[in-house]
């Protein structure tokens, strides 16, 4: 039974994880993710009691946190970790989907301070933990290094340059932080 539970709220979060990067969070109606989901309005309210409730649920998992989660948790170390980071990242936000709601996301944090929340976590505690990782150190520098590691990979997801693959690109980045 609790398989089914979990099968049932996770179909409801992949619909409105469809429907909000096609249509927004506040344009995107419950009764269309409903429909794309093939459950009741009313049982999306049984497992998020209110539509932010939903979006704050879409919102963290457009958010790079698993990126960083399983890369660090992974012992990696050094060029290995940034190689790690960088591969996930591009592989999550190459999907337009993920990508649309991760902009999104970033434009509706001050009106959800939870979503703000987050994000600041990301650019300070999850910061810190990559830069002590990846550099050995957490200073003022390395912590630049791996925000700036961040700002190049999203650069790179928003609008890839059609003359460097991937890998070249993050190879090159690595490089360039690491010297």
């Amino acid at each position: 039974m609790k398989k089914n539970v979990e099968d049932v709220k996770e179909r409801i979060i992949r619909a409105a994880m469809k429907v909000f990067a096609n249509h927004g969070y506040f344009r995107a109606s419950t009764n269309l993710i409903a429909r794309e989901a093939g459950v009741s309005k009313g049982l999306i309210f049984w497992y998020f009691r209110t539509k932010d409730e939903l979006i704050l649920e879409i919102a963290t998992r457009s958010l790079p946190i698993d990126v960083l989660d399983k890369c660090l948790s992974s012992d990696l170390k050094g060029i290995e970790l940034l190689e790690c980071v960088g591969r996930k990242y591009m592989e999550k936000y190459s999907d337009p989907m993920m990508r649309n709601l991760m902009l999104q996301t970033m434009a509706v944090r001050t009106i959800y301070p939870q979503i703000e929340v987050r994000l600041r976590e990301i650019c300070s505690n999850y910061i810190k933990k990559l830069a002590e990782a990846a550099f050995n150190t957490v200073t003022e520098e390395t912590r630049t290094k791996a925000r700036t590691f961040f700002g190049s990979l999203m650069c790179y997801i928003l609008s890839p340059p059609t003359d460097i693959p991937p890998e070249t690109y993050l190879k090159h980045l690595i490089r360039i932080l690491i010297h």
